[in-house]
């Protein structure tokens, strides 16, 4: 019984996956090549960062389809992956298009999207949880505060 908890993810209720079984990343990660993430996955990921690696460098070209994992805060150039995106009419800074997915029904991840420049058809999509969000996350592990 033990270890079916600690195996068991984080804030399982809302995005369906109890375990890593149930969200089987593997399987995830081979789909991520010919669609996008649906909202439930990729909150279950982001809430359950600790059980994956996660990059400390920012990945140079990474081709369609792959899945970085990274902490924002840490790592500030995270952008800087060396392709070519599309840029505001100023020309220096990459035109972004910012949106909030919903996960049941509440808006709980931040995403950005970036097209390339050269290949209008080639997409970053950049997610994180909405602060309220993870601010909940830590108080609930820790009862100090």
């Amino acid at each position: 019984m033990e270890s079916t908890v600690r195996r068991q993810l984080a804030s399982w209720e809302i995005h369906g996956f109890r375990t890593m079984e149930d969200l089987d990343f593997g399987n995830i990660m081979e789909e991520a090549r010919a669609r996008w993430l649906r909202p439930n996955e990729i909150h279950a990921i982001l809430w359950n960062y600790k059980y994956f690696s996660i990059n400390v460098k920012p990945v140079i070209l990474p081709k369609s389809g792959t899945i970085v994992l990274f902490d924002r805060k840490m790592l500030r150039n995270f952008r800087k992956d060396g392709h070519n995106w599309k840029k505001k009419k100023d020309g220096k800074t990459v035109k972004e298009a910012h949106e909030h997915l919903k996960v049941g029904n509440e808006e709980r991840i931040h995403v950005y999207y970036a097209h390339g420049e050269d290949k209008p058809t080639f997409v970053r999509r950049c997610y994180w949880l909405l602060d309220k969000y993870a601010t909940k996350v830590y108080r609930n592990h820790n009862p100090l505060i």
